[in-house]
């Protein structure tokens, strides 16, 4: 089982460095098993992780790298994980009452109806979309960190409908209120983000095809 751990830890040190650094992951598998009849394969692949973790910052594509995961986990999932969040408590057919934005998230909302009545049946319409577009978030993250450009690109188009239609609907139903304001500047950071990381990846210098191994 330790074995086992070890080298789903020194797989995860060569997905970090990435395929220019091909090589010392190889190199570091022969020494696995060396270590391993030592009985000391844990602690040596563990110790080839923080050696790839302090490798990224020393060249432009793990730098890259680390931008792509400071954005996923610092903005992109933030958004989702309060997509969600905010759907679950019917948003965006349900009023902030008087306790604010900060109250409507802790859940301490008066819960005031926005809809008239005939205009309820699109209450699970309304949260349908929010949990969508949380959903296009996360897929966000996930294809941000792959640096699969293409599908970024195709489900950030996704989540600019979706927050769009959210605001024409909402528009059209005389619910929309200053909170719209949030998901849209949201949106627009996130966009201005994916689209300086993508320029960065397109623009890595010549380098970044160096094989050195971490030290």
């Amino acid at each position: 089982m330790r074995l086992a751990i070890a080298r789903a830890v020194l797989a995860l040190a060569a997905a970090i460095l990435g395929g220019p650094r091909r090589s010392w992951a190889l190199a570091m598998q022969v020494e696995l098993d060396a270590a391993a009849e030592d009985g000391r394969a844990l602690a040596f692949a563990i110790g080839c992780l923080f050696a790839a973790w302090r490798e990224l910052p020393r060249y432009a594509e793990g730098r890259l790298a680390l931008a792509t995961h400071a954005l996923a986990i610092g903005l992109i999932m933030p958004i989702a994980g309060l997509s969600i969040w905010a759907g679950l408590l019917g948003y965006p057919y349900l009023a902030f009452g008087d306790v604010g934005i900060s109250g409507f998230i802790a859940g301490q909302s008066e819960q005031i109806p926005l809809l008239a009545i005939g205009e309820r049946a699109v209450a699970p319409a309304l949260t349908l979309a929010v949990l969508v577009q949380a959903a296009g978030q996360i897929l966000l993250a996930w294809f941000v960190v792959e640096q699969d450009w293409g599908r970024v690109a195709a489900i950030g188009r996704f989540n600019a409908a979706a927050v769009s239609t959210l605001i024409i609907v909402t528009s059209a139903l005389a619910i929309a209120q200053s909170s719209i304001l949030l998901p849209i500047a949201a949106l627009v950071t996130e966009t201005l983000a994916v689209l300086a990381l993508g320029w960065w990846h397109d623009h890595l210098p010549d380098d970044r095809v160096a094989e050195r191994a971490p030290g």
